[in-house]
C-alpha cells in the first residue's frame, strides 16, 4: 500500500492521530500504523516528524483560507428574512462546518499548537478576522434592508463583539463534542465525526444571537 501513500494522506493521518493522542504524543510509528505502511515510507514525502508538523500547519492554513462562513447569496437572504433568522443560520452553518472532519481535527491541532508555533497562532487570528469581516457584510446587508438599527460606524465593533461571543461558546461546544468522540471507539473513517445534533449547545448560541438582535431592533 506504500505506493498509494502521498503527502495529503499522511497529513490527514497525522491530524487524526493528534485528535486522539495530541501532537506531542503522536509518533511516526503512530502515523504509519494508521496508514498500514512502514515508517520508512513516510520519509519518501517528509524529512521527519518536525517536517510533518510544519507542512501540516501550512496545509491547515491553506484549507481555512478557502472557507466562506457566509453563503454567496447573503444579500438576498438578508433582504428576505428577519435578522435573528439570518444570523442563526450563519452561525449554525459555522458550527456544523467546525464539528465535521477535517475542520474538527484541524482546530484541535491548531489550537494545541498555538502556544508553540507563531504560524498556528496566526491561523487562528486570521480565521477570526475573516469571520468578523464576513459578519460585517451580513450586518451591513441587514441594516441596508432595515432588519437592524445600527449606525454604519458601529458595524465593525458590533461584528467583533458578536464573533467573540460566538467563538467563546463554540470553543466550549467543540470541547464537549470531542469528549463524546473520545468516549466512543472508532467504527470507521469519518463516522465519529457524524454526531447527532447537540440541541442544547446550539440553543445557547441561538440565545446569544437573539440577545444581539434585541440590542439593535
Amino acid at each position: 500500500m506504500a505506493e498509494h501513500v502521498n503527502k495529503d494522506l499522511i497529513i490527514k493521518a497525522f491530524l487524526d492521530c493528534v485528535f486522539y493522542k495530541s501532537t506531542g504524543s503522536t509518533s511516526l510509528s503512530n502515523i504509519a500504523d494508521r496508514l498500514h505502511v512502514k515508517k520508512a515510507s513516510l520519509y519518501n514525502h517528509f524529512n521527519g516528524r518536525d517536517d510533518i508538523i510544519f507542512q501540516t500547519t501550512q496545509s491547515c492554513s491553506e484549507y481555512i483560507k478557502e472557507i466562506n462562513f457566509i453563503p454567496e447569496n447573503y444579500e438576498s437572504v438578508a433582504e428576505k428574512y428577519p435578522a435573528a433568522t439570518v444570523l442563526k443560520g450563519i452561525v449554525s452553518r459555522y458550527v456544523k462546518m467546525s464539528e465535521k472532519s477535517p475542520l474538527f481535527q484541524i482546530y484541535t491541532f491548531v489550537n494545541e499548537q498555538k502556544y508553540f508555533s507563531t504560524q498556528a497562532a496566526k491561523i487562528l487570528i486570521e480565521e477570526k478576522e475573516k469571520f468578523i469581516e464576513q459578519t460585517e457584510k451580513i450586518l451591513t446587508a441587514l441594516v441596508k434592508y432595515k432588519k437592524l438599527s445600527l449606525e454604519e460606524n458601529k458595524i465593525q465593533s458590533a461584528s467583533k463583539w458578536f464573533v467573540h461571543g460566538v467563538n467563546d461558546i463554540l470553543n466550549f461546544y467543540l470541547m464537549k463534542r470531542k469528549e463524546i468522540v473520545m468516549q466512543n471507539p472508532e467504527t470507521g473513517d469519518g463516522e465519529l465525526f457524524t454526531l447527532e445534533t447537540d440541541n442544547e449547545g446550539l440553543e445557547k448560541i441561538n440565545l446569544l444571537v437573539e440577545e444581539f438582535c434585541t440590542l439593535f431592533e
